[in-house]
């Protein structure tokens, strides 16, 4: 039997989440599954493989960092965010501290400082009751805070109304949850790439020298990018023009006459607004996409992919506003280590 059949939440305490008669507030190892409402995909996206975490997950990672502040009879071993659900494995104590404090897992050791802090974070308070007695050392409790904690940072709740767990009962046991959890991104992420089987636009424009731009997105105040302050003026640039800053530097290139490339996160649209068909008439912009025209809506995981695209695509890379533990990050991490890639200062967006 695979680790993933094996140790699948969705087939495990389904019905009987809680085990009768066990006590949660008396020590073990515990692994953790907390299912977003709907399984709605609201921390983040899946890159090559690995967790790109938005603005919700980085809350939700730093609540969950901050457990055993608050919890000190508890510590966390693996874990990670994922879109719609969270992995975690806690190791409850009988007494005192539990032994070997807070790690994390791979798939957050190199996130950034944190956003929310613990101040934010608003677990239920420990009881008076002697050490062992009382609801706040049970596992519940530990989940309940998190879950209070991200709700108050988000200003909502993202939760599905209960939790899935696991006893882990031996070292056995706890080294393959460890892996199901370090793999669930890698194996949760199977979109294969296919070719860019659809075009407009002048097709020549791909044996020019490429100039990728991408920029985060990291909400409303992006600042604009001027062309005007990149170390070479791009003979084409390649992007999915989707973030504010990749937008800003597309009209730049419509209104400076820059060809472009544009890599499409849908289908091409069967109608242009009048400057994009001047720009394709004039030959100064390619449209290419891997998907149908009637996929028309827009998704992260497409837009993951687009970027893939142009990256590949790319002679030379210039990166605008950068947050370091998105999903750009993630897509930057796995380049090949021959593609130049300048990070534009703050100077210069």
């Amino acid at each position: 039997m695979s680790v993933a059949s094996r140790y699948d939440p969705e087939k495990h305490h389904r019905r009987s989440i809680r085990l009768p008669g066990h006590d949660y507030a008396a020590g073990g190892t515990y692994y953790v599954t907390i299912n977003t409402a709907e399984r709605r995909k609201r921390f983040g996206t899946l890159v090559n493989g690995r967790m790109a975490n938005n603005e919700a997950g980085r809350m939700a990672a730093d609540c969950w960092r901050a457990i055993p502040d608050h919890f000190p009879h508890a510590a966390l071993d693996e874990w990670i965010i994922m879109p719609d659900h969270v992995h975690g494995i806690i190791t409850i104590a009988p007494g005192g501290r539990a032994d070997g404090g807070a790690s994390t897992s791979h798939a957050c050791r190199d996130a950034s400082p944190s956003r929310v802090g613990a101040k934010y974070f608003s677990p239920l308070h420990f009881s008076p009751l002697p050490c062992g007695a009382g609801t706040s050392r049970t596992l519940g409790s530990i989940v309940r805070g998190f879950k209070i904690g991200v709700t108050k940072s988000l200003g909502e709740s993202p939760w599905h109304r209960n939790y899935y767990e696991i006893i882990v009962r031996d070292r056995r046991a706890l080294n393959a949850i460890r892996a199901y959890i370090r793999n669930n991104p890698a194996n949760a992420d199977v979109r294969r790439y296919g070719p860019l089987r659809f075009a407009v636009g002048n097709r020549e424009l791909c044996k020019l020298p490429r100039t990728a731009f991408l920029a985060s997105r990291t909400g409303n105040g992006a600042v604009p990018c001027c062309i005007s302050a990149w170390p070479l003026t791009p003979a084409c640039v390649i992007s999915g023009f989707l973030s504010p800053q990749e937008r800003d530097v597309f009209d730049q290139c419509l209104t400076r006459g820059i060809p472009m490339i544009q890599i499409l996160a849908r289908g091409i649209p069967a109608f242009f607004s009048a400057r994009i068909q001047r720009a394709i008439a004039d030959g100064r912009l390619l449209l290419l996409s891997p998907f149908p025209p009637e996929q028309a809506n827009f998704s992260a995981m497409r837009a993951s992919w687009s970027n893939q695209y142009v990256l590949h695509l790319a002679h030379h890379i210039v990166i605008g506003q950068f947050s370091p533990d998105g999903m750009l990050a993630c897509l930057l991490a796995d380049l090949p280590d021959n593609k130049p890639i300048t990070f534009l200062s703050p100077t210069q967006i």
